[in-house]
This record gives C-alpha cells, structure tokens and sequence, in this order.
C-alpha cells in the first residue's frame, strides 16, 4: 500500500505520547508559549492565540518555515487546550501543497508520511492498538494510528494523494486510486490519553 514503509529498526521499548517537542500534556497556555518560544524562536512572529467563542476552546497556531521530519516547505502547527482547565491536550502538525500540485509535488509528503510511520511501527505497541492503511475517502488514508498505554494517540494521515491499495483476495494485483484535485496535506496529530 502506498505510504507503508517496507521496513524499520526494531526497539525493545514502547511508544510513550507524553506531548510534542517541549510541551507535555497538561500544560498551561502560558507554559506551552515558552516552550514554543524556545523551540522556534524564529516562528514568534507568526504565533497566534484563538478561542472559539462557543465552545471554549483555545489553541495556539504558528507556522514554522521547515520541520523535521517532514517535507520540505513550510510547517502548521497547532496546540489544543482543553475547554474547562486550558491545558495542553492534542497538538497537530500540518504539511500542505496548496494549490493542484502534481503528482512529483505530493510526492515528498508520502515519502515523509513513510518516513514518520516507519519511526512509529518500530515501537512496541500493546495488542490492538495500532492501525494501518486504512483507506478514509478519495485521496485520503490514514497511515497509522497508535494508542500508548496511557490512552493518548499518535495519528499519520495524507490527504489529496493518490494511493495503491491491495484488496482481499488478490495479493500483488493492487488497485490505483488517483489523487483528486486541489491541495494535498500530511497531517500528524498527537493527542492526550
């Protein structure tokens, strides 16, 4: 299937999702700034603070020229505070070719998305709690879903891409789906258990 890598290094210990870069879960806003402000000093100018005005929700969003281990371009990120105690509970990371690029433009978002899955898959993972390859919709799939042991989840999933997929029952025949128009995204969500 596309997007799968076809292999990784093999750890002994298991994934733990404590937060992203160095924001934990359950952070306060001003905490989660300073670590955004030490992590990515360059990305200040473009720190924004928002609150949806219904649910109470908050969250922080800066767009950082570059970010490994993704492609290269321009990053999204976006930290999500929890409505009642506005504490850190899901960060999402965001790569997109805007516009209707082609097939070599999307490309190095499936190459990272790859990359991302592989370093994920070689964690030990409890017994059904990883998913991979699931087909979302034309030109959406997700690559891999993960829930640590504490119950918070790490997601991989492309948009906009054209992908291979093998059906039940017919091994190495696999079947393509092309990219559908417009823009096209990898997306890495990382989110409190």
């Amino acid at each position: 299937m596309t997007g799968q890598p076809r292999s990784w290094q093999v750890r002994e210990h298991r994934y733990r999702c404590t937060g992203y870069g160095r924001a934990r879960w359950g952070m306060e806003l001003a905490d989660v700034m300073a670590a955004i402000a030490a992590e990515h000093p360059k990305a200040q100018a473009s720190l924004q603070h928002n609150i949806d005005r219904l649910s109470g929700e908050q969250w922080l969003e800066l767009t950082v020229p570059s970010l490994r281990p993704g492609p290269p371009g321009p990053a999204r990120l976006r930290y999500l505070f929890d409505a009642d105690t506005v504490r850190l509970c899901e960060v999402h990371l965001h790569w997109i070719s805007s516009g209707d690029p082609s097939q070599e433009q999307r490309l190095p978002l499936v190459q990272a998305a790859s990359r991302l899955a592989g370093e994920l898959m070689s964690y030990r993972w409890s017994g059904l709690s990883t998913l991979r390859g699931a087909v979302r919709g034309p030109g959406a799939l997700l690559l891999f879903s993960g829930r640590d042991e504490q119950g918070a989840t790490v997601e991989i999933s492309l948009d906009g891409v054209a992908f291979d997929v093998e059906r039940p029952g017919a091994p190495g025949q696999p079947e393509h789906r092309p990219a559908p128009r417009g823009p096209a995204a990898l997306r890495v969500s990382y989110i409190a258990g």
